[in-house]
């Protein structure tokens, strides 16, 4: 860390270190006076409003004033390479400093880009299927190929395999930031300890926790806030009904940002979150990256790094998906089309059609018309 600790800065740590992780307090405080100097002089000086203070604040602050405190963090920060930006520093990220509630301190490891092109958080279950694992890494990787950052949380499950499809764009400066309900400096949960490196050496990890914080359950829905508020959109992929997923989801739409959700089969547990949020109207369905990227219209996928085209054998579906993807070899059909050449009832038609969608092997066209997505697939028949 090679930033200069003036007076102000140091106030600004001072009193981080005494509040904490509460941003609300912070700003109630300082808006008091003209500077953060100002503000640690009064205190010094017994001001009227610090008796309103909880005493644990009180006692934390005056620990923060003892000879060698700040010193000792200041000094953590630099053996462990943690910087750190707060809000109206160049470093700080643009779409963070725009919430209501924005983190006094941001600590970070790593390279922190302060206003991407576009932003994506993805978020979901901690045990994901199959499904939502693929769905989870496609999306994570073509986003960064598209030159979009994604965040994440770095959780096991979705958050994790959002963060390791996005490391896999290769060619991406900046593809991924993951922001930890703990300290910078601790690897939460450590089987992630070498995701945990990946991405700080691609990118950064990111934290308003003080350096050393360890992990608490009440950390999550605060770190939620700030993952939805450094993106321009939040994708939810697999999650029940009631979860953490929902409360960062509804951090967004407060944030006044974009909340998108991968539909999920009807009856699957990790389906109830996403497929609730559509059929509630609080997030807009979506089957492919390129859907969010056209919804912004600023970042498209380079040829060269376009994802390769995986083979997929029709042995490996079943029978009625298979048919429906040997007619639609010869080229695009219409839903009634496809049922009357298979004979096939409505309901399932719909429900075949759909996972082939949700699977990346065919695509929907305008008037209810389906094709192969040979950008993506090359279908053999073994």
């Amino acid at each position: 860390m090679t930033r200069e600790i003036t007076e102000e800065i140091a106030a600004r740590l001072w009193l981080n270190y005494g509040t904490e992780y509460n941003a609300r307090l912070f700003q109630r405080i300082v808006s008091r006076y003209d500077s953060l100097a100002e503000t640690k002089n009064a205190f010094e000086n017994g001001a009227e409003w610090v008796s309103a203070l909880p005493e644990s604040i009180r006692a934390r602050l005056r620990e923060a004033r003892q000879t060698g405190v700040l010193e000792r963090l200041i000094e953590q920060m630099e053996k462990k390479n943690i910087c750190f930006t707060f809000p109206g520093d160049e470093r700080y990220p643009k779409l963070l400093s725009e919430i209501s509630d924005p983190p006094s301190v941001l600590y970070y490891i790593g390279k922190i880009e302060p206003d991407p092109e576009l932003s994506i958080a993805m978020i979901g279950s901690r045990h994901p299927s199959k499904y939502g694992v693929e769905v989870a890494k496609r999306f994570g990787y073509e986003l960064a190929c598209a030159g979009a950052l994604v965040v994440s949380g770095l959780a096991e499950g979705i958050d994790a395999c959002a963060a390791r499809g996005a490391l896999d764009a290769k060619h991406a400066i900046c593809p991924t930031l993951a922001v930890l309900g703990c300290g910078v400096d601790v690897v939460y949960p450590a089987s992630n300890r070498i995701l945990y490196e990946e991405i700080i050496e691609r990118g950064a990890v990111v934290s308003e926790f003080l350096p050393g914080a360890r992990v608490e359950r009440y950390h999550f829905p605060i770190r939620n806030r700030v993952m939805s508020g450094l993106a321009h959109g939040t994708l939810v992929v697999e999650a029940a009904e009631r979860s953490g997923t929902s409360i960062t989801a509804g951090y967004a739409h407060d944030q006044g940002r974009d909340v998108f959700a991968v539909p999920g089969r009807i009856g699957d547990e990790m389906s109830a979150g996403p497929n609730g949020m559509i059929a509630r109207g609080e997030a807009k369905p979506v089957f492919s990256p390129e859907e969010i990227l056209c919804e912004f219209s600023c970042l498209h996928v380079p040829a060269e790094t376009r994802p390769p085209a995986n083979i997929v054998l029709l042995s490996s579906l079943g029978e009625e998906q298979r048919a429906i993807c040997r007619l639609l070899k010869n080229g695009e059909m219409s839903f009634d089309e496809l049922c009357d050449s298979l004979a096939l009832p409505i309901g399932s038609m719909n429900a075949n059609l759909t996972e082939l969608q949700f699977s990346g092997i065919i695509q929907g066209l305008p008037g209810r018309r389906y094709c192969i997505d040979t950008d993506r697939v090359k279908l053999k028949d073994i």
